[in-house]
């Protein structure tokens, strides 16, 4: 087996050994929150032992202030929402926390979990009309969808709403869906651009339940 030889960056020890006794945390982990800019210890504490308080608001994202309003008459009038993932664990981990987290504030919910070989890649027109025919007249993707221009216009053709929350790059046109949460859109100021799929889901979640 190769030997790896491991280089340490350059750290103030002295700022680490008293990150150290503040946090009662072992010198190298001191050493790497320091390396991570997290030397005061107000900060790495935080770091160290994150709370739901310490979250951005949900609806510094764009389209948030469009998607939770059309979410929340969904649930009161009882229409099927359909959540359609992505096959990875990306997509999976952000089905089951949006679908679970709709039906606990009485959403009736469907999910969608395309067969790559079958159904092809990411959000198709073909999966629009398939939930359409059960009944659905609104889909929320997760993980997939800011680039699907023909999948929104199969929707909008069909009367059936489109929320995106997807965290990929965009291209230059965004599709014409009902609305679009992506941190990595151009005109969103969210600060964190660098959210995985599930933490834009988890951001909508996080946006329903402030309001519920």
């Amino acid at each position: 087996m190769k030997s790896l030889l491991w280089h340490h960056l350059p750290s103030d020890d002295d700022q680490a050994t008293a990150l150290a006794a503040a946090l009662n945390v072992h010198p190298t982990i001191a050493r790497l929150l320091c390396m991570r800019g997290f030397g005061d210890p107000e900060q790495a504490s935080r770091f160290l032992n994150p709370t739901l308080a310490h979250l951005n608001d949900p609806f510094r994202l764009a389209d948030m202030n469009k998607a939770i309003p059309r979410l929340e008459r969904a649930i009161a009038q009882r229409e099927k929402i359909a959540i359609h993932g992505d096959y990875d664990v990306d997509g999976i981990t952000s089905t089951v926390i949006l679908r679970r987290a709709l039906e606990m504030l009485g959403g009736d919910v469907m999910h969608f979990l395309p067969e790559r070989m079958r159904d092809g890649y990411g959000l198709q027109p073909g999966a629009i009309d398939r939930l359409h025919a059960e009944g659905v007249r609104l889909i929320v993707s997760v993980d997939c969808g800011i680039r699907a221009a023909e999948a929104a216009l199969r929707a909008r053709h069909l009367g059936v709403d489109l929320i995106i929350t997807d965290h990929h790059e965009p291209d230059g046109t965004l599709p014409e869906a009902f609305a679009i949460i992506n941190p990595k859109r151009h005109d969103c100021t969210y600060p964190d651009k660098y959210l995985a799929g599930v933490g834009v889901a988890l951001k909508v979640v996080q946006a329903l339940c402030d309001r519920a």
